[in-house]
């Protein structure tokens, strides 16, 4: 296996202390080490061991390393590339000690070929790749599911997802909002991420597919640095764990499991057997007598472009007991069995209601409902409450469908005839009487409505006298050609009134 001058001198200053040229090659390019003799031609690729420099070396050093025992020159060192001084050491020691670097690394690269050829682990790949790189190794979807690791503290994590607990959300958080992370998507080749607070600095490569990056193998501090000295070996490793991914090898991480079907048929399939559904839930333990609630979560581009979805999939899912929550159309919706849950409606609120807040998330919240029957009419209350929630509430980030039912009831009444359509035709000529201040009849007539037709009560927030009232109350009966005894007409009375300050709004 080739090396490079870096690396080699990197191996070599464990051992001995030694000076080096400012200019090494990180190229691996090196097959082995020699004591050159006299007859002898130089050639290529090799490393020398010598008392002084020679002078075929001098002519094209960029493809080999000289190590001299001599005296040091400091002139060498300034304008002579991949050289290095190691006064006085025993050149048969060096060169013993350069065929233990080769050896070893030929061994590795040995044992990766034979783990592909016995179609072995992905894991078993980054664990024998810990006798040349011991620093925390990392293999990981760009949706942040975690393939393979050695030596991080998210070898144990709940559904193998990076985000997926309290301890590691802040980290994804952090990750989405970084442009150096986001940037870092287009990366050919190993590369340094320096971190952000949060999250570490590494050493990366990106494994991509048809000109995209899936997959991110990538070393964290430890005892090799992460600079291009072990660079190449990353890269090395990572083209035999993309083979091992082509293979299909790895465990699948992918959202599999019976809920999360049934719950994508129900959103997706119109003409879906809901007794069929309804039986499979009952399987799983989700049973017809229990009630359920919706969420729905609209995501930002934030999350698209980093691929946070499943993050906060399996977060959401991690932290609320009976959750099944997917991707849908973009964003993310979660049922919930509130008989199996754990915690009562106000806490799922509670519990859910920072993280939505720092992930720049939306949400909307369903009515609890029985039964198997309306779970995507759940799904549509919990979108419909967020649509019409933002544009009433744009501040908020949480909303309720009991917080926006009357906004939405009179928004449906006008999608497709204008308010002065709907209402109460007698109403409006009152309303235009008050805008030419020809009467005060229809300011009334709400004043009075909404005290509950209580008339002592109108007259002293009109400012007026009791017999004042029921003057102006018997004008507008004989207007309305109504006693305001019908429950169907107070109502309807009711509603034209919003539906006029609704239109007037817009």
């Amino acid at each position: 296996m080739l090396l490079s001058p870096k690396l080699v001198l990197w191996h070599l200053k464990q051992k001995y202390i030694l000076h080096a040229s400012g200019r090494l090659t990180s190229e691996p390019c090196l097959k082995y080490a020699v004591c050159p003799r006299a007859e002898e031609p130089f050639s290529g690729g090799l490393i020398y061991i010598a008392g002084k420099l020679l002078p075929e070396f001098a002519k094209s050093p960029l493809r080999s390393l000289m190590i001299l025992t001599g005296p040091q020159n400091p002139e060498l060192l300034k304008h002579c590339p991949n050289v290095c001084f190691i006064p006085g050491a025993d050149p048969v020691d060096l060169l013993e000690f350069a065929g233990q670097i080769f050896q070893k690394y030929e061994e590795w690269n040995q044992a990766l070929f034979e783990s592909r050829m016995m179609n072995g682990s992905i894991q078993s790949l980054l664990d024998m790749t810990g006798s040349v790189i011991p620093n925390p190794m990392l293999l990981i979807g760009m949706d942040f599911t975690i393939v393979a690791s050695r030596g991080t503290p998210f070898s144990e994590l709940p559904s193998s997802v990076l985000g997926s607990t309290e301890e590691t959300a802040d980290l994804i958080l952090s990750l989405k909002q970084d442009p150096n992370y986001e940037a870092a998507f287009h990366r050919v080749g190993y590369f340094y991420y320096s971190g952000n607070g949060i999250a570490a600095p590494s050493l990366c490569v990106n494994i991509r597919r048809f000109d995209r990056t899936l997959y991110r193998l990538l070393i964290t501090q430890g005892e090799v640095p992460l600079d291009d000295t072990f660079g190449f070996l990353l890269e090395y490793l990572a083209r035999i764990i993309s083979h091992a991914l082509s293979t299909n090898i790895v465990d699948s991480h992918d959202v599999r499991h019976q809920l999360h079907q049934i719950f994508h048929t129900i959103l997706t399939d119109s003409s879906a057997d809901y007794v069929e559904i309804s039986r499979h839930l009952t399987d799983y333990g989700w049973l017809s007598s229990h009630y359920y609630l919706c969420i729905f979560l609209k995501t930002e581009l934030l999350d698209y472009k980093n691929l946070t979805h499943r993050s906060i999939i399996s977060y959401i899912e991690n932290i609320l007991p009976a959750s099944c929550a997917l991707e849908h159309r973009g964003n993310i919706v979660v049922y919930i069995n509130l008989e199996l849950c754990q915690f009562s409606e106000s806490e799922i609120e509670q519990k859910l209601a920072s993280f939505i807040r720092d992930s720049f998330l939306n949400a909307g919240y369903s009515r609890r409902m029985l039964g198997h029957f309306n779970f995507y009419r759940q799904y549509v209350q919990a979108s419909l409450s967020l649509k019409t929630g933002s544009r009433k509430y744009p501040h908020r980030w949480i909303h309720r469908f009991n917080d926006i039912a009357l906004t939405y009831l009179l928004e449906e009444a006008t999608k497709k005839l204008p308010a002065y359509m709907v209402c109460h035709e007698k109403l409006l000529h009152l309303k235009y009487e008050s805008e030419n201040g020809q009467s005060q009849l229809y300011q009334t007539l709400r004043c009075y409505l909404n005290n509950h037709q209580n008339a002592t009560k109108t007259a002293n927030e009109l400012f007026i006298h009791r017999s004042t009232l029921l003057y102006r109350l018997d004008r507008i009966c004989r207007c309305l050609g109504s006693d305001l005894s019908d429950p169907d007409e107070l109502l309807y009375l009711l509603l034209s009134f919003r539906l006029i300050d609704m239109e007037e709004q817009k």
